[in-house]
Parts: C-alpha cells; sequence; structure tokens
C-alpha cells in the first residue's frame, strides 16, 4: 500500500481502525479496488447521543459510558474579594466494556471550562487538585439565587464519550456563598 493511500485511510476511519486494516492485509495481499472503495466510503456520524440515565438498567439498555462526580461545592477562600472557586473532590469517567474513552469535558453555564483526552484507556481519573483551587466564578451579592442568604447559582454539565460513539453526562447546581468585592475611594477634596 503507498503512503498516500494510507495517509487518506487513517484520516477517514481513524487510527483504531487503520491499525486493523494494516494488521489484515499487511501479509502482502493486496485489496481488490471494489473493497477499496468500500473501505473508502465515509460513513454517516450518529445525529443525536445517548445520555446515561439515572433509573434502572435493564437487559435490553446499551452499556455506556459512567461518570462518578461527587457533590459540587462552591467556596469563597478570602471574604470581601466577591471570588468564589467550584470545585470537586474527583471526576472519575469509565468506558463500557471494550471501549475506550475519548474526552471528557467540564462546562459552568455554557461554557467549557475543562477538556481532557484519553488515548487507549478504559478509565480516566481526575484529582481535584489538578484543576487548583477550581473554576474561579464571581460569588455574587445577596439573593442573586434567589435565596436571600446565598449569593449565585451556577450550572455544571460534565460530559463524556467513549470510542464506540456513546455518551454520558451528570448535571447539577451548585449555589455560591454571598460576597461582593469592597473597594474603597480615597476622600479627595477639592
Amino acid at each position: 500500500m503507498n503512503a498516500q493511500f494510507l495517509k487518506l485511510l487513517g484520516g477517514w476511519l481513524g487510527v483504531p481502525t487503520l491499525i486493523a486494516l494494516l494488521f489484515t492485509f499487511g501479509n502482502g495481499a493486496i485489496p481488490s479496488a471494489e473493497s477499496q472503495s468500500a473501505l473508502l466510503t465515509p460513513t454517516p456520524l450518529p445525529t443525536s447521543r445517548p445520555l446515561r440515565e439515572p433509573a434502572g438498567v435493564t437487559p435490553h439498555d446499551p452499556n455506556i459510558s459512567f461518570i462518578d462526580s461527587q457533590s459540587a461545592m462552591c467556596y469563597r477562600p478570602v471574604p470581601g474579594t466577591g471570588t468564589c472557586y467550584l470545585a470537586w473532590n474527583y471526576l472519575y469517567v469509565t468506558a463500557s466494556s471494550g471501549q475506550y474513552v475519548i474526552s471528557m469535558t467540564v462546562a459552568i453555564d455554557g461554557g467549557i471550562r475543562a477538556y481532557q483526552s484519553g488515548f487507549f484507556q478504559t478509565y480516566m481519573y481526575i484529582p481535584g487538585d489538578m484543576y487548583g483551587r477550581g473554576f474561579k466564578v464571581t460569588c455574587g451579592l445577596p439573593g442573586a439565587s434567589g435565596d436571600p442568604l446565598f449569593g449565585k447559582s451556577y450550572r455544571y454539565e460534565i460530559r463524556a464519550r467513549e470510542t464506540g460513539g456513546l455518551a454520558a453526562a451528570n448535571y447539577g447546581t451548585v449555589v455560591c456563598p454571598a460576597d461582593a468585592s469592597k473597594l474603597f475611594l480615597p476622600n479627595i477634596l477639592r
């Protein structure tokens, strides 16, 4: 097989499929023109990805990835700064049997704040201190979340994808303590 054909084939099929094909045809056998055209025909991507549901699993349910993330917490390290941090103790993703984890993302209020990618691994463990203090957010004024004792609330979404094309997601909302930055301006007399 020539290098240009392998490069084209690797771009369409991906590395794991290309390795399997090279192993299959690596004994010197050259595939026919019909089988080459069948290999080069791209397959359409699925339009929707199933999400992991917390309901009971039945024998007919597909095996998809699993995400373990303890409840998120929002804390204020220094009062009077208006700065809070969202953090988890750890994030753990495991792929279904025979699959590998491709990626995991953490989004806060719709914006992606972290992205991890996997390479031939069946699980991914991210300790909380890998993100330092956590993800920096604004604490908010008292009542910003609807509760007069707390500040703003934030939606988070943790998503994982695996090589089989399936995905899992965890959603939640966390409320931060109320805090505002205090700025003192000097009194200047004219």
